[in-house]
């Protein structure tokens, strides 16, 4: 009798402590909890606009989803919190907020501008605890460079910002570079408007690369009608050792030397407007 009273009051125990254990353990954190959790950085207070760098450009204005136009103190605290970011779309400032809903619309635009900068603020934690690191990252990001002007006859690439130079360089362009690049292998660098995207550093021999939008809706649909295939894979790359000295070496892409191209990708961003001209 005893062995059963001892073994009833060793299950009562048990339960007894797993109620107790629900009720005096925190629930685990909801999903708006987590996200919380996640955006540590430093916030912003409207007492740093005492604070911005020197030179930062504030009069860009910027446009949110909706086109409605932005100044910089209506923007810069969802970009200083890691809210939002902005960039580049063409020639215009966007504001693209850190949501939801936003990344699924990125999951069905492949094309969409900047995409790889959205994807990767979206999934990167805010981390940053020094309110001078994220100014800093702002004023560099309004910084950037607008326009980048191709003249392929003079072998010549021209960026500039708010109409101004700022930068210039000799280039490399595809084994058969005059004329507009109308299909896959032709070897010529298309000519027209696009704009530049998907920036990153390699670990192949051409160092580092900005994707060129090409073929655009025009260019498919001419190698359409010619039942050709129209190419991709147009970018702004480096230059490996063995093509240094070498002239108009690649597949259609535009090279640059690796000095070069690391002064590039500090001054353009993804999303800059690009005219490549004959």
């Amino acid at each position: 009798m005893m062995r059963y009273l001892a073994l009833i009051g060793l299950v009562l125990s048990v339960v007894g402590f797993c109620v107790w254990q629900q009720v005096t353990q925190p629930p685990l954190p909801s999903k708006d909890e987590l996200k919380a959790l996640k955006n540590t950085g430093i916030k912003w207070h409207d007492s740093l606009f005492k604070h911005l760098p020197s030179g930062i450009d504030t009069s860009i204005i910027v446009q949110d989803s909706r086109g409605t136009p932005l100044k910089f103190y209506q923007y810069v605290k969802p970009v200083f919190n890691h809210e939002a970011i902005i960039y580049q779309d063409r020639g215009i400032w966007k504001l693209h907020r850190l949501t939801e809903e936003a990344a699924d619309s990125l999951t069905k635009d492949d094309y969409a501008v900047a995409s790889r900068d959205k994807w990767d603020a979206y999934r990167d934690s805010d981390h940053i605890t020094n309110w001078r690191t994220k100014l800093d990252a702002i004023a560099h990001t309004l910084a950037q460079s607008d326009y980048v002007l191709v003249i392929k006859h003079k072998r010549k690439m021209y960026v500039s910002r708010k109409g101004k130079p700022v930068l210039s360089f000799d280039i490399d362009m595809g084994w058969a570079p005059t004329g507009h690049k109308e299909r896959d292998g032709d070897g010529k660098t298309p000519e027209g408007i696009y704009h530049l995207d998907d920036k990153f550093e390699r670990s192949d021999k051409f160092h580092k690369s900005i994707h060129i939008s090409y073929p655009n809706l025009k260019d498919k649909e001419n190698a359409k009608r010619k039942g050709v295939k129209p190419g991709f894979g147009i970018e702004i790359h480096g230059t490996y050792d063995a093509k240094i000295k070498a002239k108009d070496w690649t597949a259609g892409c535009i090279a640059l030397q690796n000095h070069e191209m690391d002064t590039f990708f500090e001054h353009v961003a993804n999303g800059t407007l690009i005219e490549i001209r004959k």
